[in-house]
C-alpha cells in the first residue's frame, strides 16, 4: 500500500486581458477597498480609470496585490515599506530581464 497525497487547488480564472472593477479585486484579494485606495495613493498598484468608480485594475494587479499582502504579513511592514520593497523587487526584476538579454547576445 502507498500513501498518496492529493493536493486540492482553489483558484479564480480571470482572462488576463479583463479588467477588473475595485470590488471584484478586493473580493479576489481579499482585502478592504480602504486597503486597496491606500495601495493606490502610494503608488505600488496602479488603475486605470479617474475616479474610484471608474477604477478598473490589470489581471497583474491581483498578482501584485497578493505579493504586496504577503510582504506585509511576513515582515510587518506599513504600506510605505511595502511600496519601498515593491519598487525594489521591480527594479530587480528589471535588472535580470537585462541581464538575461544581455547574456544572450
Amino acid at each position: 500500500m502507498t500513501n498518496e497525497m492529493e493536493r486540492i487547488y482553489q483558484g479564480i480564472i480571470i482572462d488576463d486581458e479583463e479588467d477588473i472593477s475595485l470590488v471584484r479585486l478586493c473580493n479576489i484579494c481579499d482585502h478592504s477597498q480602504d486597503e486597496i485606495i491606500e495601495m493606490v495613493e502610494e503608488g505600488i498598484v496602479e488603475p486605470r480609470g479617474r475616479s474610484k468608480r471608474e477604477w478598473r485594475f490589470s489581471f497583474t494587479s491581483v498578482e501584485r496585490v497578493k505579493r504586496i499582502k504577503r510582504l506585509k504579513r511576513d515582515f510587518d511592514l506599513n504600506t510605505a515599506g511595502v511600496g519601498l520593497a515593491i519598487h525594489l523587487l521591480d527594479r530587480i526584476e528589471e535588472l535580470e530581464a537585462l541581464l538575461k538579454r544581455y547574456e544572450e547576445l
